[in-house]
């Protein structure tokens, strides 16, 4: 019985072993075929983040060879239109990297910067990222997330590749043409509105238009040259037709003096002439350089408002200079074109002339006599050889009236040097009445010497000595150097030679301070110019550091929000502004440049400070449409406590959505400025799943 019994018993234990044995190999070949199944498999392929060396990077396969080369004229067309460099990169996979830090750290690699923008595509994981400078005008992060949104995601989730990357160049073309919803509503409310809004503005054009012709016309008609100062205050719709005018005007007159002078030289000759010439070759050589200042305003290179009119003012002046040159010169020319024209009326006059001066030396001798018998021969030391000085002049006249008249009967075109003859016969005639003139003035000029040269000499040394003064700030020029000069050798004079020659030191003191007088009086006009400037530049500069610090009040309050053109300016109005403060010339060139910076800075800063309220308007308004930002955390961005998609993370709409059409893409988020370049914090982005 035990092994009948026995035997079913181990049967079945043999069964279940039987069982448990292939249950175990059954396990264990299904985890082997896993196992194969898990090492056969190809894994999907991960691309590191890289240095871009073309504007289209396809490691994927993603594109044809045509789909490459629309896209790449897509491309082209976007910077030539708009100066913005799109980067398209396919991939299969971004690996363990999130699509922002993918195209982060390849946009850092590749050193892109203010005009560039990177889209970045995993073909296989399905996902990318849209990354861009925060410095493009009129690329914000909204606008940018318009373009992932309607231009780019949908042709990603189609598996348009090519498209993809076409349609992010013109959504990024679409978002920075102007809007022309103002238009749009405008024209919707009527035709009544359209009609008014335009006669309005035809009347201000015609207004404007008229205001600027009578401003012009008061140009004209002035009798003054205005200075620098004053044109600059026009505006530059009257300063560009009147520079225009008065250059053109110039040029004429240049031409016309040049044709004058032409004929003039063939007749009078060179040496006559050459007052003329030197005037014309001045008056070509200025108007060369106003020309090529015309050019540069009429060229394709824009200048900012105050270079215009800096411009535009230097154009003005220095034809209005050349101008007067000109006209300085036009009486001297006239009267010698006239002298060789009445030529022979002109001898008659000079021979009745010379017959005068004659006489007046045969009575000066009678004269003298009495005088040095009344004062003594010291007293007259000063004249005592005019009569004999005279009357060779007089003879000098003569000669050069008898060479004219020779010179007139030459045929014509020959006839120049008979100008130079009555030229000379008037100086010596007119150096003649002087000498007689001191002789017949010396007893009045005696006893007038004897009561004021006291006075006189202390009005001559206060005169010095405000010379010395004026001389030593740098308002004086060399007339005032050598004036002061004079009067010094002159004062000493008076104070020595009075007892012995009281005449002649009188005389003599006399001339020098009314030659001190006249270079005085220039001297005290730079002088007042000179305080008037440094005014004007001590108000140019208070004014210029009030903006520029106005400015960088609000755009540092509210930099989240601030884009590059405010701060572009607002920098260059730091720059200008500091180089007018670290200058330290006091001529009036120096103090003129240092006004120019110091106004130009703070236009710069007033032009920063509307383009920053314009940017802060522009981020309220689309921050309004953002319904998950409390005003904490708006205000924070605004301030640049937290650098939103301005400056660090991603735009768009905020969280995430997985799978279907423009669902997954999420923000990158907002993360506080801190410390870094624009690799950290100069760039915005937008991306997700697709």
């Amino acid at each position: 019985m035990g092994l009948r019994t026995g035997l079913p018993l181990l049967a079945a234990l043999q069964r279940l072993l039987a069982a448990s044995v292939l249950a175990v190999l059954t396990v264990g070949l299904a985890a082997m075929a896993l196992a194969m199944a898990t090492v056969g498999a190809a894994p999907a392929r991960a691309d590191e983040p890289t240095r871009l060396q073309q504007s289209v990077l396809d490691t994927a396969n993603a594109l044809t060879n045509q789909q490459h080369a629309n896209l790449q004229s897509t491309i082209d067309k976007l910077y030539a239109d708009n100066q913005v460099q799109l980067w398209v990169v396919y991939v299969h996979d971004f690996g363990n990297l999130s699509a922002q830090d993918w195209a982060a750290r390849t946009a850092s690699m590749s050193d892109l910067g203010t005009g560039d923008v990177l889209l970045a595509v995993a073909t296989d994981s399905r996902s990318y990222y849209l990354n861009a400078s925060g410095s493009i005008d009129g690329l914000s992060s909204a606008k940018l997330t318009t373009v992932a949104s309607k231009f780019v995601e949908p042709q990603l989730h189609q598996g348009n590749w090519a498209q993809a990357g076409i349609e992010a160049a013109n959504g990024i073309t679409d978002q920075l043409q102007p809007s022309h919803t103002g238009l749009i509503v405008g024209s919707a409310l009527g035709g009544l509105l359209v009609v008014g809004g335009g006669g309005a503005y035809l009347y201000t054009r015609r207004t404007r238009r008229r205001k600027n012709e009578e401003a012009i016309e008061a140009l004209r008609d002035s009798e003054e040259e205005l200075t620098a100062d004053q044109l600059s205050a026009q505006p530059l719709s009257v300063l560009d037709p009147w520079a225009s005018e008065v250059l053109t005007d110039t040029d004429n007159a240049v031409a016309t003096s040049a044709d004058e002078l032409a004929l003039a030289e063939s007749e009078f000759g060179t040496v006559e002439t050459a007052p003329f010439r030197h005037a014309v070759e001045a008056a070509r050589a200025g108007l060369a350089t106003s020309y090529a200042l015309r050019q540069r305003l009429d060229d394709a290179i824009p200048e900012t408002d105050d270079e215009r009119r800096s411009m535009l003012v230097q154009i003005i002046t220095t034809c209005t200079d050349l101008d007067a040159a000109l006209d300085e010169q036009a009486s001297n020319f006239d009267e010698m074109r006239n002298l060789l024209i009445n030529a022979d009326t002109r001898f008659d006059e000079l021979t009745r002339e010379l017959v005068a001066a004659q006489a007046r030396v045969a009575a000066a001798g009678p004269l003298l006599a009495d005088l040095t018998s009344k004062y003594g021969a010291d007293a007259l030391t000063s004249i005592a050889h005019n009569i004999e000085l005279a009357a060779e002049q007089i003879t000098f006249a003569d000669d050069s009236a008898d060479q004219g008249r020779e010179a007139i009967a030459a045929p014509v075109g020959k006839q120049g040097p008979a100008v130079a003859a009555i030229r000379s016969a008037e100086g010596a005639l007119t150096q003649a009445n002087r000498l007689l003139d001191a002789i017949s003035n010396a007893e009045a000029n005696l006893r007038a010497a004897r009561t004021q040269l006291p006075a006189l000499i202390t009005e001559v040394e206060g005169e010095i000595a405000e010379a010395q003064a004026l001389a030593a700030r740098g308002d004086g020029a060399a007339d005032l150097t050598t004036a002061i000069a004079a009067a010094q050798t002159s004062l000493t004079s008076a104070r020595t030679g009075a007892v012995n020659d009281l005449l002649g030191s009188f005389t003599e003191l006399v001339q020098a301070d009314a030659a001190l007088d006249a270079a005085l009086a220039g001297a005290r006009q730079r002088s007042s110019e000179r305080v008037r400037r440094s005014e004007l530049l001590t108000a140019s500069m208070t004014a210029a550091s009030a903006k520029v610090s106005a400015a960088v009040d609000f755009i540092e309050t509210r930099r989240g929000a601030v884009q590059a053109t405010a701060r572009t300016r607002l920098a260059e109005a730091q720059r200008l502004l500091d180089q007018a403060q670290r200058s330290t010339g006091g001529t009036p060139e120096d103090i003129a440049t240092m006004t120019d910076l110091a106004r130009r800075a703070g236009s710069l800063a007033d032009q920063a400070l509307m383009a920053a309220q314009a940017d802060v308007v522009s981020w309220q308004n689309a921050e309004s449409t953002n319904l998950t930002s409390d005003s904490s955390t708006a205000g924070a961005v605004l301030a640049g406590v937290l650098v939103d998609s301005f400056l660090r993370g991603a735009a768009g709409r905020p969280g995430g959505f997985d799978g279907g059409f423009g669902g997954g893409f999420s923000s990158g988020g907002r993360s506080p400025g801190s410390f870094g370049g624009t690799g950290t914090a100069g760039r915005i982005g937008v991306g997700g799943r697709f």
